[in-house]
């Protein structure tokens, strides 16, 4: 987990100049929520990995699951933290488009019950997320950095991360 071995293989300069598309959508989506009278946490990842588990550092101090890792300021962090307790996010929709091998995603985490949302704005390269098909779920896991718990969303039908051929 981190960095490319090879910088090649960083997704970054193929994504940088739709990041900021995928903001303001995740922007507008924030705004359609508290429209409707949702509580609503829009996040600003620092950064965005995919996890595959038997990549994991096993002396690792976090419990990383497949799916992606996302890593927030402190401060979204706490945020994050507050609307999650005592709710229970059992639903997700994945807005996405794929460009260059790359998918572009606003992860859209919801308790519906509770009319509270969370949403990841997100990049991965699909060659990078396609070994992540033989696993039954996927999780989104957000941290910040130091040694702090880990907010893991769990999603049942992994599908929508796979783009379609």
């Amino acid at each position: 987990m981190g960095a490319p071995e090879r910088p090649e293989d960083n997704p970054f300069p193929r994504v940088v100049d739709r990041w900021e598309q995928v903001i303001e959508d995740m922007h507008a989506t924030a705004a359609e929520y508290r429209e409707a009278g949702w509580d609503v946490v829009a996040l600003h990842p620092g950064d965005v990995t995919v996890v595959d588990p038997e990549d994991v550092d096993p002396d690792s101090s976090y419990d990383l699951r497949a799916g992606l890792d996302v890593v927030v300021p402190g401060d979204e962090y706490e945020e994050l933290r507050a609307l999650v307790e005592d709710r229970t996010f059992d639903e997700y929709e994945l807005l996405r488009a794929v460009a260059n091998g790359v998918v572009f995603a606003v992860v859209a985490l919801e308790a519906a019950e509770d009319d509270a949302a969370v949403l990841v704005p997100a990049y991965y390269d699909v060659a990078d997320f396609t070994p992540l098909a033989e696993y039954d779920r996927l999780h989104t896991q957000i941290r910040r950095l130091g040694d702090h718990p880990v907010v893991t969303f769990t999603h049942e039908d992994p599908t929508p991360f796979f783009p379609e051929d």
